[in-house]
């Protein structure tokens, strides 16, 4: 089972080394691959979690469309006519969820976006967000 969120925002991160400052910014423990270049990316993003691999997919979505895929969803009438959207999908593995949260979180702070949770059906506060980190880390601790 995958699962998945989006953040929706009017910019991009030009780079893997931005998107790293942002994450570090927050205080997350969590290291991109910084090999990668971020507007080529497409699908597996490695990453290492407090020293341990990890990592999710990534997908830069076309955001309009997108919207209109969610256009029954209350609070995606709410939201402006975002410019750009980055997709992350993940596995069944907490750590995953964790590293995925962390990404998200700090990507939408970085761009003035939201994290859009399709499950819940709603947007996330970036305090939301960073309350997520920490669920997914009990979980993942649960996993060991």
């Amino acid at each position: 089972m995958s699962m998945e969120i989006h953040v929706f925002s009017d910019t991009r991160l030009p780079s893997i080394a931005a998107w790293q400052q942002a994450i570090d910014a927050e205080g997350f423990d969590l290291r991109l691959d910084p090999e990668v270049e971020l507007a080529a990316a497409s699908g597996f993003l490695p990453a290492m979690l407090r020293g341990r691999q990890s990592g999710f997919e990534i997908f830069h979505d076309d955001a309009r469309e997108l919207m209109e895929t969610y256009a029954d969803v209350p609070c995606i009438k709410s939201f402006p006519a975002w410019n750009h959207v980055i997709s992350f999908r993940w596995g069944s593995r907490a750590h995953e969820g964790v590293s995925v949260f962390m990404a998200a979180t700090a990507y939408a702070k970085a761009t003035g976006g939201v994290v859009f949770e399709p499950e819940e059906g709603k947007g996330l506060t970036l305090d939301e967000g960073r309350e997520l980190v920490g669920v997914f880390e009990k979980l993942a601790l649960a996993e060991k």
